[in-house]
């Protein structure tokens, strides 16, 4: 019985679907440990945030306290709007290299038929453009709200 499954897991072992299977579980597992750390960064706050005003200590203000009482944009949306025009920046550049790519490579090769992978690009690019287009959406809402976005 133990025999039968041993050589079981060995077929398991060489099946084609363990690089795919592995790469998914490892990327739920990131995935979950980065909100699990998260999670217990905030509750840690919240108890020792708890824990000043039990015992009379005043409380210190957080990022967000302090750029709304100077009426400024808050640290989580600087860096959102920030994280959003780099992955804009990065899926652009990307789009290009990939065009780039197929373009270089149908004139090594000498076949036509090889600009049809150009038509990859436009995926990375759409996708770039847009994230870039919402950046720039969320860069006039902060001006116009009267906030004042920093120039560096």
């Amino acid at each position: 019985m133990v025999l039968e499954l041993l050589e079981g897991a060995g077929d398991v072992a060489n099946s084609p679907f363990i690089v795919p299977v592995a790469g998914c579980a490892m990327i739920a597992c990131i995935v979950a440990v980065t909100s699990f750390g998260a999670t217990r960064k905030r509750q840690i706050e919240s108890e020792e945030r708890l824990a000043a005003i039990a015992r009379g200590v005043p409380v210190p203000p957080t990022m967000e306290e302090i750029a709304l009482t100077r009426n400024q944009p808050t640290p989580n949306a600087l860096r959102r709007r920030g994280n959003i025009r780099l992955a804009g920046i990065i899926l652009v550049a990307g789009a290009v290299a990939v065009a780039l790519f197929f373009l270089l490579l149908a004139i090594i090769l000498g076949e036509r038929r090889v600009l049809a992978g150009v038509a990859c690009a436009l995926i990375p690019a759409g996708i770039g453009a847009g994230l870039l287009i919402d950046a720039k959406i969320q860069t006039r809402e902060l001006e116009g709200s009267g906030d004042k976005p920093p120039t560096a």
